[in-house]
C-alpha cells in the first residue's frame, strides 16, 4: 500500500437502531460527518434555501453596516470594494458589485497586485484611496488583520466595513462595521463560511432590509442569482461542505448551470464544461484554476472583469487569455516543483518540515507548489519567493499541524501574515529569515515529536460487494456536492479474488479487474494502476480502497466501482 489506510471506527449500535429507516452503510457515512440528529439528517438530504440559511441580521455589526451602505446611496458617496486575488475573493469582488449596482452605487474596485502589494491591505494603497476622496471602502476576504490601515483611515475621514473569514487576530480594527461570522463575539451558527460567503451574508443583510425597494419574490431572485459566485468561492476556497456551506453550494451549483454572466458561459465554453453536470469538481478543476490563474501569473482584474461583463466580445477575449494563463499556470509550477525538489536531500523520520526558496520563483507559483510538496512528502511545507523587497512566503500544512499556530510564535518578525489552519503566508524582512526559520524548526520538532508522518488514505466504511447496488448510488448522489469534510465517500472491500484482469486506453496504462466475493462478481477500474500493479494475476487475493459512481455513455447508466488502492493479500 502506497498509503496508510485508516478506515473510520464503527458506528454504535444504538445509531443504527435509533434510524432504522437508513442503511447502516448509509448511516456510517453520516456519523463520520457528525451528522447524528434528525434535524442535521432533513437538512443534509434536503437542504433548503428558505430555513437552512441563516439570518444575516444575527451577525452584530449587520444593521450598522446596511445603514451605512443606504447611507452612501442617499448621499452619492464614492465608494471602493478593496478585495483580493484569488477566487474566493474575486468573486467576492464581483458579488459585492453587483448588490452595489442595483441599490445604486457607482463602486470601484480595488484589487491589490499579488507579487508587489501582497495579500490584504496596504499603505501604499490606503494612502491612495484617501487621495481619491472616497467615502467608504467596504473590504471583502480580507482586512481582519489590518489594524494600523484602517487607523489611517479612519484618520482621514473615510469609513471601512470588513467583511472577512480569516483567523481573529488580538486586536480587532477600528473599523466602522466588521461582518465576520467567526468572531469570538458573534453567535452566528456557521463559523466557517468563505470570504463570499461573509460578503453574502452583507448582500442578504441589504437585500432583506426594507430600504431595499423590491417585493418579497424580486428580493428571493435577486439572492438566489448570486449564489453562483458563492459556490464559486467557496468551493475553491475549501470550507467545509456541511450545515449553511452545504446548502450555500448545493443551490449555487443549480444557478452556474443557469448563470446569466457572460464571463462564466465563455468559460465554460473553452473549458469543455458539461453546463447540465457541473458540480463541485468543475468547480475544483475547471472554473477555479482558470479564474485563480489571473492573480498567479498577471493581475486579478481580468478574472474580475470576467464575472461582470456584459460585452459578449470581451467575455470571450478574457476568457481565452484565462485559459492561456492557466496552461502556462500548470508548466511554470511543475518547473517550480522540480527546482524545490532539488533542495529537498533526504526526507525520512527526522525530516519534520520542507522549506525551500528561490529569489526569482513567481509569488503567485509558490502557493501551489506548498500543496504540492506538502502532498507528496507529507509535511508542513514552507515555500519561499522575494518580491525585490522581502521575503515572501506561501506554506501549506498537514492534519497534524494548525499552521497558523506555529507563525503566530514569530509574527512579531514579520511584514504581514494570515491564513487558515491548513494553508497560510507570510512576508518577513531579510535579516529575520534565519530567525523565523530557527522557530519554525524548534516548533514543528517540539510538536511532532514521536509521531509517524505518513499520509493516510481516509476510509469510511467496510461494505461488500454485494452491497453495491443502485439503492446504495442513489444515496449517494444525495451526498453530492462533495468537498472538504464531506468528501467523495471511500469503501473498503476486504478478501476480494481477482478473476479477469486487462489493461484499457490507448497507453495501456488503465487496470480493469472482474472481483469476486461471496459470490458475488463485479468489475472494477484502476485509472493508472497498470504499471504499479503489474504483478497483479488471475486468482489473487486482494484487499481493495473503491469510491462508486456511475457511468453514463450512449444513453445508458451503469454503476461503476473505481479503484483508489489495492493491496495484495500476500504482502499483508
Amino acid at each position: 500500500m502506497s498509503k496508510k489506510w485508516k478506515l473510520a471506527d464503527s458506528i454504535p449500535d444504538n445509531f443504527i437502531k435509533e434510524f432504522p429507516d437508513l442503511s447502516p452503510v448509509v448511516l456510517q457515512l453520516l456519523h463520520n460527518r457528525g451528522i447524528k440528529t434528525q434535524e442535521q439528517i432533513d437538512e443534509f438530504f434536503n437542504a433548503d434555501f428558505i430555513s437552512d440559511i441563516c439570518d444575516p441580521y444575527v451577525l452584530i455589526d449587520m444593521e450598522r453596516a446596511v445603514k451605512r451602505i443606504f447611507e452612501a446611496v442617499e448621499k452619492n458617496e464614492e465608494v471602493l470594494i478593496y478585495g483580493d486575488y484569488d477566487a474566493d475573493g474575486v468573486t467576492s469582488s464581483a458579488l459585492l458589485y453587483d448588490i452595489f449596482t442595483q441599490i445604486g452605487l457607482h463602486p470601484e474596485v480595488y484589487i491589490p497586485q499579488r507579487e508587489t502589494e501582497g495579500y490584504g491591505l496596504n499603505e501604499g494603497a490606503v494612502k491612495e484611496i484617501i487621495s481619491r476622496k472616497f467615502n467608504l471602502v467596504v473590504t471583502c476576504d480580507c482586512g481582519i488583520s489590518n489594524f494600523d490601515e484602517v487607523e489611517i483611515f479612519n484618520k482621514s475621514g473615510v469609513d471601512v466595513i470588513i467583511t472577512d473569514h480569516h483567523k481573529e487576530p488580538e486586536k480587532l480594527p477600528n473599523a466602522f462595521a466588521i461582518i465576520h461570522p467567526g468572531l469570538k463575539r458573534e453567535n452566528y451558527k456557521t463559523k466557517n463560511l468563505a470570504g463570499v460567503g461573509v460578503t453574502y451574508k452583507l448582500a442578504s443583510g441589504i437585500i432583506k432590509s426594507d430600504l431595499f425597494a423590491k417585493d418579497k419574490q424580486e428580493k428571493e431572485k435577486s439572492l438566489k442569482w448570486l449564489l453562483d459566485l458563492v459556490a464559486i468561492g467557496s468551493v475553491t476556497d475549501m470550507v467545509p461542505l456541511i450545515g449553511e456551506n452545504r446548502t450555500l453550494v448545493k443551490y449555487g451549483l443549480i444557478v452556474l448551470r443557469k448563470t446569466q454572466r457572460l464571463g462564466l458561459q465563455q468559460l465554460y465554453e473553452i473549458a469543455g464544461t458539461n453546463v447540465e453536470k457541473i458540480n463541485s469538481m468543475t468547480i475544483g478543476f475547471q472554473i477555479g484554476p482558470r479564474l485563480n490563474s489571473a492573480g498567479r501569473m498577471d493581475h486579478a482584474n481580468n478574472a474580475f472583469e470576467l464575472l461582470k461583463t456584459n460585452n459578449l466580445e470581451t467575455a470571450i477575449k478574457i476568457a481565452r487569455e484565462l485559459n492561456i494563463s492557466n496552461s502556462k499556470r500548470q508548466d511554470l509550477t511543475n518547473k517550480i516543483v522540480l527546482e524545490a525538489k532539488s533542495q529537498i536531500d533526504c526526507v525520512d523520520e527526522n525530516t519534520k518540515f520542507i522549506f525551500v526558496k528561490n529569489e526569482r520563483w513567481n509569488l503567485g507559483i509558490i502557493g501551489l507548489v506548498a500543496g504540492k510538496l506538502s502532498q507528496e512528502y507529507y509535511r508542513p511545507s514552507f515555500v519561499l519567493g522575494h518580491d525585490n523587497k522581502h521575503w515572501v512566503c506561501s506554506c501549506r500544512s498537514i492534519d497534524e499541524i494548525d499552521i497558523m499556530e506555529v507563525i503566530l510564535k514569530f509574527s512579531d518578525k514579520l511584514i504581514r501574515f494570515g491564513g487558515h489552519k491548513s494553508a497560510a503566508g507570510f512576508s518577513l524582512p531579510d535579516e529575520n529569515l534565519e530567525y523565523v526559520q530557527n522557530v519554525i524548526k524548534d516548533e514543528l520538532e517540539k510538536k511532532l515529536l514521536g509521531l509517524e508522518l505518513s499520509s493516510s488514505l481516509k476510509i469510511e466504511a467496510e461494505i461488500n460487494l454485494a452491497n453495491i447496488d443502485w439503492n446504495l448510488c442513489d444515496y449517494l448522489e444525495k451526498f453530492e456536492p462533495f468537498g472538504m469534510e464531506n468528501p467523495e465517500p471511500k469503501f473498503l472491500l476486504k478478501n476480494c479474488i481477482v478473476k479477469e484482469i486487462s489493461t484499457m486506453g490507448s497507453d495501456k496504462s488503465h487496470l480493469r479487474i472482474t472481483l469476486e466475493q461471496d459470490g458475488i462478481i463485479k468489475r472494477a477500474v484502476g485509472f493508472g494502476f497498470a504499471n504499479k500493479f503489474s504483478n497483479l494475476k488471475i486468482g489473487d487475493k486482494i484487499d481493495l480502497v473503491v469510491n462508486i459512481g456511475i457511468n453514463e455513455w450512449n444513453g445508458n447508466r451503469n454503476i461503476e466501482i473505481y479503484i483508489s488502492d489495492i493491496n495484495l493479500k500476500e504482502n499483508v
